[in-house]
This record gives structure tokens, sequence and C-alpha cells, in this order.
């Protein structure tokens, strides 16, 4: 399987950027459509929690990848996508998850250089009350507290368990075995920016904040009232915020596995004007409800790596719309 990957990925790659380069058709998708990118942690020294997911990417690889983006693309403010007028030729969106205090310390300054906007999707309840998220949680547990996958198992849950856990079960985790070491779970997740942080940037308009619940559950883990709960309590705190925007980017993000039509239908009662997940990158068509995102890690270092992505973003997008 090793000599497998080893062979046929490049081969891929170089199909993938064949295809950029000289099929009109893709070049027309990318022209007209919006491509929306995603990063979490920008350092040079990440969390164990961001190693283990390739959630971080490095001050240089961070700067190679938003200059090659803004030299390729139409960097659009996240405001545009509310607004009725077309956007431009190759419009491109970059965002941030979670709340990663490198992010305001390393990625903002960089963007700001830059002249490009960006908008942040924040947990709220990391940055007010200094608790690891849940996926964190989840996660640290399964590495560090055997007992955890065992009364998971037990729960017929499997791993990753940051996708099954669910505010039951975690309680009756901790009424079994415990309080969990809140400060041993945030020293493996990395810091988090806090309120002062955050305001900070609040009357700059090259950043705004966006719903990414309260906590970090996976949003199937939730009922409808808890997922509407986690929704307007996060909603209510980003109210406090000058350049809070009626955005919202679903944890996890991946279709089926991290929401459903469910979530989607609750979103649009609640008021959300767009929801973002964290597959299909390249929009087709930006006007739609539900937009993806590319998330690009350490690895995506070149332009050809970040060629790549596009281009599986693309294809992705064609073999769904097919399959629909």
């Amino acid at each position: 399987m090793t000599k497998f990957k080893t062979i046929i990925r490049p081969l891929i790659k170089k199909t993938f950027e064949f295809s950029l380069s000289f099929i009109p058709q893709i070049s027309r998708l990318i022209k007209h459509g919006l491509t929306v990118f995603v990063f979490h942690e920008v350092s040079d020294h990440p969390s164990p929690f961001s190693i283990e997911y390739g959630l971080s990417v490095s001050r240089e690889t961070f700067y190679r990848q938003v200059s090659w983006i803004k030299s390729n693309f139409k960097v659009i403010h996240p405001d545009d996508i509310l607004k009725e007028a077309r956007l431009p030729e190759n419009a491109a969106m970059i965002s941030f998850d979670d709340g990663f205090l490198s992010t305001f310390e390393n990625g903002l300054p960089i963007l700001d250089k830059m002249g490009l906007p960006s908008v942040i999707f924040l947990n709220m309840k990391a940055i007010l009350e200094h608790t690891p998220i849940l996926s964190a949680t989840a996660c640290y547990l399964n590495r560090y507290v055997p007992n955890f996958s065992i009364f998971m198992n037990s729960e017929g849950l499997s791993p990753p368990f940051h996708l099954s856990l669910s505010p039951s079960i975690l309680d009756s985790f901790i009424k079994r075995y415990g309080l969990i070491n809140k400060d041993s779970v945030l020293s493996y997740q990395g810091h988090f920016a806090n309120l002062k942080t955050l305001q900070c940037w609040k009357n700059r308009n090259i950043v705004v904040y966006g719903n990414h619940l309260y906590d970090h559950w996976n949003a199937p883990t939730l009922n409808p009232d808890e997922f509407i709960d986690q929704y307007i309590k996060n909603e209510e705190e980003l109210r406090h915020l000058n350049n809070r925007i009626n955005l919202f980017a679903f944890t996890n993000g991946r279709p089926e596995t991290c929401f459903s039509y469910r979530e989607l239908n609750i979103l649009k009662k609640l008021g959300a004007k767009k929801v973002f997940s964290a597959t299909m990158g390249v929009n087709l068509n930006s006007s739609k409800y539900l937009l993806g995102r590319i998330s690009l890690s350490e690895s995506d270092n070149d332009e050809s790596k970040l060629l790549f992505q596009v281009g599986r973003a693309i294809i992705s997008n064609i073999l769904h719309k097919e399959k629909k």
C-alpha cells in the first residue's frame, strides 16, 4: 500500500496541476466560483493536539500560502457574500476556526500587512471560561486516560471519539471517574485567545467573528434543543463584539458525519445567513446557503501542492453534484 501511494499520489498531483493549468472548464469553475480556505493554528511551536490532527501551519508556510492565494485569487471580505452584488472573478475567502491564540498573534498580523480580510469562527466558551474545547478534551482522554476508551466502547461508541461524544455521555463518564484535569487538557490543546485579544481587533475591518457553537461539539451528538442552545449562547456572546458577522461554520465540518439537513434547517430558522462545511471548498455557486472550504496544512507548502488541493476540491464538488 505504501509503495502504491508513493507511485500514484505524485501522478494524481501532476494530473490536477495539468487540469488546472490547461483545461478551460476547470479554469472557468475557479473564475466564476468562490474558493474558501480554512486554517486553525498558525505557529512555529504547535500544540500536541494540533500536530496530531494536522491543524497547524508555521508562520513561513502560512505566509507562502496566503501570498499564493493573493496572487491567484481576488480575496473578498466575508461581508461580500451577504450582499446581492456579484462577486469578482476568481473570488476567494480566508477563514480560521476555533480561536487559537496564534491565529491572532501570528496569522492576523500577516494578513493585515497584506491587506487581506478574514473571518474567524469562534467557540466562545473556550475564550470566556478558559476551558479546553470539547474535541481536544475527547482526543486527550482517548490518548492519556485508558478508562475513557473502555467506557466509550461500553457505550457502543468507537473512535474518533470527538465525533461521537455527547453531553450526556460525557456527564456519565465524569460521574463515574471524576472530574477531568482541565490544565492537562489545555496543555495538550494549546493556548486559545481570550476576550481581551478579541477586543484588540474589534474596530478593525480586516477581521470579523462568526459562530462555531459555544463549545466544539460535533453537531449530530446534540439533540435539537442542545444544538439550538449552543448556537444561541455563542451568538449572544458574539453580539458583544463590534465585528461579529452572521455566518456559521460547522465544527469538524464533514457532511453526514458532522452535520445533516436537520442542523441546516435549524440554522435557517435561527437566522444564520450562510453556513460553511470543511469539504468541497471551490463553490461553483456562491449564492448557495451551504458553502465548502479547503483546509490547508503544513505540507501544502508550494504551488504544486496548493494547486492539488484546489483541484481536488473541484473534482470532489463535480462528483458530488453528479451524484445528486
